[in-house]
């Protein structure tokens, strides 16, 4: 099977959607008005494309954004892509790893939040 065919079905698109919002959300409650707009351009791409893998790399995802909004400036076309990219990597990584590593990954988690308290 060929890998990028395996990557784009790990990830719903409904669920990285839903991440987008949560990021759009979280921006909107004390967010500064920049990374707002960030957000906010991220789920207008997000929805123009309507798939998760254009954003697994971020060269395609600074090219797919450049062309679906061809007037941003470039801080703000790689600050776009970015985003796109870091929630569709996290997204992936974590529907990809395996259950030993999800369990490791919770205990530290929790181990670091008692300490830093």
């Amino acid at each position: 099977m060929n890998e990028g065919m395996g990557k784009e079905h790990v990830v719903s698109f409904e669920e990285f959607l839903h991440e987008l919002q949560k990021e759009w959300r979280f921006h909107q409650q004390g967010g500064t008005s920049y990374r707002q707009k960030t957000a906010e351009l991220s789920l207008e791409v997000a929805n123009k494309v309507g798939a998760v893998a254009p954003f697994l790399e971020r060269e395609v995802a600074k090219q797919t954004v450049s062309r679906l909004l061809p007037g941003l400036d470039r801080y703000r076309l790689e600050d776009v892509a970015k985003m796109l990219c870091v929630v569709a990597k996290e997204l992936h990584m974590n529907a990809t790893l395996s259950d030993e590593v999800k369990t490791y990954l919770q205990q530290k988690k929790g181990n670091n939040k008692i300490r830093h308290r």
